[in-house]
C-alpha cells in the first residue's frame, strides 16, 4: 500500500512541477511580447534593417516578440504606416484588406504567405531590401533597384516592372496576362506571361521569360539579354 501511495505522490509532484514550469514559460513569453494597435493604412514602408512578417487579419496591429523595442520607430497617420529601426526584433504585422503600396529599403525584409488581393498594388524595393509575397491583383507596379530582391507568386493581370542596378526580380511563379518590363544595369528578372511581353533590356541585364507568351516585343542594347524559356 505504501508503494502505491508513494507512486501516486510522485506522479502528483511531477505534474505540479510540469504545470509550474509551463506557467513560468508562458509568463516569460507574454512578458517579452508587445502588441500595438494600429490605425487603418493602405501604404506600408519598412526600412533600416527592420524585418516583418505580414499576416492577413480582421484588425491592424503589430506584435513584437521583445520588450526591448526602444529603437523601433512607428509612424501611423493618414493611411500610412512606416517602420524603421527594428533590427533584431521579431515583428509580425497583422493587416486588413486595402493595401495599395508596399516598400522596403536599407536592408529591410518583408515576408508574407497570405494572399494579398488588390485592384492595383505598387511594390518598391531598394538598397539590399528583400520582399517575398503572394499576390492576386489586377494591376501591379514593381520597382526594384540597388541590389534589392523581390520574389512574387500568385497572379496579376497586368504588370509594369522596372529593375536596375544589380537588383533581382523572381517572378516565374507570378502568372501574368501582360507584362511591360524595363531592365538595366546588371539587373536580372524572371517573368511568367500568357499574353504580351514588352521588354527593354540593356547594360548587361538578363531577362528570362516563362509562360509561353503569345507575343514578345523586345529591345536589347549594350549586352542586354532576353531568354525565352520553353
Amino acid at each position: 500500500m505504501s508503494l502505491v501511495v508513494s507512486s501516486i505522490n510522485l506522479k502528483i509532484y511531477f505534474m505540479k512541477t510540469f504545470l509550474a514550469i509551463t506557467a513560468l514559460v508562458s509568463f516569460q513569453l507574454a512578458a517579452g511580447q508587445k502588441t500595438i494597435e494600429l490605425k487603418d493604412f493602405n501604404s506600408l514602408s519598412v526600412g533600416s534593417d527592420t524585418k516583418i512578417t505580414m499576416v492577413k487579419s480582421s484588425q491592424n496591429k503589430l506584435v513584437i516578440n521583445s520588450s526591448d523595442d526602444d529603437d523601433l520607430s512607428i509612424v501611423n497617420e493618414g493611411g500610412f504606416l512606416k517602420l524603421n529601426g527594428g533590427e533584431d526584433l521579431e515583428i509580425t504585422l497583422y493587416y486588413k484588406d486595402g493595401l495599395e503600396s508596399i516598400s522596403a529599403d536599407a536592408d529591410a525584409e518583408v515576408w508574407g504567405k497570405d494572399e494579398i488581393k488588390a485592384k492595383e498594388l505598387s511594390i518598391t524595393a531598394s538598397a539590399d531590401a528583400k520582399i517575398e509575397l503572394v499576390l492576386n491583383v489586377k494591376k501591379l507596379n514593381t520597382t526594384i533597384s540597388s541590389d534589392a530582391m523581390v520574389t512574387l507568386t500568385g497572379k496579376a493581370e497586368n504588370h509594369n516592372a522596372v529593375v536596375s542596378s544589380d537588383a533581382d526580380f523572381k517572378g516565374e511563379d507570378l502568372l501574368t496576362e501582360n507584362t511591360n518590363i524595363l531592365l538595366s544595369s546588371d539587373g536580372t528578372a524572371a517573368i511568367s506571361v500568357k499574353g504580351i511581353v514588352d521588354a527593354n533590356v540593356s547594360n548587361d541585364a538578363l531577362l528570362k521569360v516563362y509562360g509561353n507568351p503569345k507575343k514578345v516585343n523586345e529591345i536589347t542594347s549594350t549586352d542586354g539579354h532576353i531568354k525565352i524559356v520553353r
